[in-house]
Order: C-alpha cells, then sequence, then structure tokens
C-alpha cells in the first residue's frame, strides 16, 4: 500500500512540473492559431489535473 501511495504522489509531482510548463506554453502559443489554442486548450487542462492531484499529497 505504501508503494502505491508513493506512485501516486510521484504522479501528482510530475503533474505540478507539467502545469507548470503547461502554464508557460499557453500563454506563448494562445493567441498564434486555432491549433494553438486547442493547445493551449490542451494545457489548461493539465493544469487542473495537477490541482485535483495536490489534495493526494
Amino acid at each position: 500500500m505504501g508503494e502505491v501511495v508513493a506512485q501516486i504522489r510521484g504522479v501528482a509531482d510530475y503533474l505540478q512540473t507539467l502545469a507548470v510548463q503547461a502554464d508557460i506554453l499557453s500563454v506563448k502559443y494562445e493567441l498564434k492559431s486555432d491549433r494553438g489554442q486547442e493547445l493551449a486548450s490542451l494545457l489548461r487542462k493539465i493544469k487542473a489535473l495537477s490541482v485535483r492531484a495536490k489534495s493526494y499529497m
């Protein structure tokens, strides 16, 4: 059970790292094109997952 919790925390940490990168990329690409807007949307979803994952830490 302890190993599972450690893995969940690892995933939550990784999601937080992705969220920071997503924030930077979404600002960069949001206004560039339709694909950029789609990418920004996906990156915002990653950020939202990161926020939800914080509750497991």
